[in-house]
């Protein structure tokens, strides 16, 4: 991959990933002032809950499919995956929404419960996004078209539609239908391929117990990804969830910047063609590592101010949130080109799930039993607590991996060992 075309497409993933990052902030500080402290919360708990159900319903092609159409130039064969992964996540569907439907109504304040429900349904659609196809094709157009622009438009009219009438339903009205454009304007793109016709079901069993592997971690990771906002709801007042809720919309806007470089240098790190192999690891690594360095300096230094401004003085963070969520920010900035670049490509996905089982089970424990002593803040301290232990699992066999990446030349798409 020549250094014009890699620059393009480092601009294409920034642009696109920013314009849905940034749309948002347009929503979000509206509908915390419409909503209250109740509405903010419940807003905020459906959309946990919806995205530890969306990390189900994609059941891993986010990881391992960017990688799987990198690695291909046949067309067909990549049309063959997308809708080999939509078939799945669609039947997967039908048993994920009824259950994330009852989880946020127990957990959603009183009066909003439907409100919380419809949240949760609409982001459990994020499940079907054709976001990792088009980044493992490295085509930011595609991104774009078909996943930016449609919740791009949901999000502003949304924006509008809550200023004006005074209530927050416009918003997961408008995201479900944004989550169901974009696949279907891909099949339409594709030429509408069966998704079931030619495999039994003895098939698509096969093909998620080929996955389950990646899948489970996905899963593992959304359980402490999505759990502090409802262990802070558990375990204190909804102002207090409110408060945790706020650092944590900071903290997700600030990891579109990681999810930006990842998508931008997973194809070039993993190109079958590169003459320095294991340089372009070292690179990845080293850019991850500064910008999780920045990024919880930011956080640290300035979150409790942004948040304040973005969502109210109501839900606003305090300052050691923010420093606890920096240091989450600066270990998912480390591990992201160890996993997605090193121990999934080439198979080892043991050690990442491993990892994400120690920082999912101690984690969420230390949520609980710091959110109760500490509140916001002992929440805080531990999500940042899961997500170093992960780093610290995966480091020594992604540096042994590492090691047996050749310095010059191709190198296989799995190196054992």
């Amino acid at each position: 991959m020549s250094r014009t075309l890699l620059l393009k497409r480092f601009a294409g993933f920034t642009f696109v990933p920013l314009v849905g990052t940034l749309a948002p902030l347009l929503l979000l500080p509206i509908a915390a002032r419409v909503g209250g402290v109740d509405g903010w919360y419940s807003l905020s708990v459906g959309q946990a809950v919806g995205t530890f159900g969306s990390i189900v319903i994609t059941y891993g092609w986010n990881v391992l499919g960017p990688a799987l159409v990198a690695k291909s130039s046949d067309e067909a064969f990549r049309h063959k995956l997308w809708a080999e992964s939509l078939g799945e996540r669609l039947l997967l569907s039908t048993v994920v929404l009824p259950v994330a439907g009852v989880i946020s109504w127990a957990l959603g304040a009183e009066g909003y419960k439907p409100f919380t429900v419809a949240m949760a349904l609409a982001f459990c659609l994020n499940g079907l996004t054709p976001n990792w196809f088009f980044i493992g094709a490295g085509d930011p157009r595609g991104l774009a078209l078909y996943e930016m622009f449609p919740r791009l438009v949901a999000t502003l009219l949304a924006a509008v539609l809550i200023f004006i009438t005074q209530s927050l339903w416009s918003y997961p009205v408008l995201w479900i239908l944004s989550s169901i454009v974009g696949p279907i304007a891909v099949q339409r793109k594709f030429q509408w391929p069966s998704l079931y016709v030619g495999r039994s079901f003895t098939e698509i069993l096969r093909g998620l117990r080929a996955r389950l592997g990646v899948a489970g971690i996905d899963a593992l990771g959304g359980v402490y990804v999505s759990a502090p906002v409802p262990v802070a709801g558990a375990t204190g007042s909804a102002s207090v969830a409110g408060s945790v809720a706020s650092s944590d919309k900071l903290y997700r806007f600030a990891l579109i910047t990681v999810t930006t470089l990842g998508n931008t240098l997973q194809a070039w790190t993993l190109d079958p063609a590169a003459e320095s192999p294991r340089r372009r690891h070292m690179g990845a690594i080293g850019a991850h590592s500064l910008l999780g360095l920045f990024g919880m300096l930011g956080l640290g230094l300035l979150g409790e101010f942004g948040t304040e401004i973005l969502f109210g003085e109501a839900v606003k963070a305090d300052s050691l949130t923010m420093w606890f969520y920096g240091g989450a920010f600066f270990a998912v900035s480390v591990s992201t080109p160890l996993i997605r670049n090193i121990l999934v490509p080439s198979l080892k996905t043991r050690f990442v799930l491993a990892g994400t089982a120690v920082g999912a089970l101690s984690g969420v424990i230390a949520m609980y039993l710091l959110g109760q002593m500490f509140g916001a803040t002992g929440v805080a301290a531990g999500f940042m607590l899961s997500e170093l232990l992960l780093v610290m699992v995966i480091l020594p066999p992604s540096l042994r991996h590492l090691s047996r990446i050749p310095r010059t030349g191709s190198r296989p798409s799995v190196i054992s060992g």
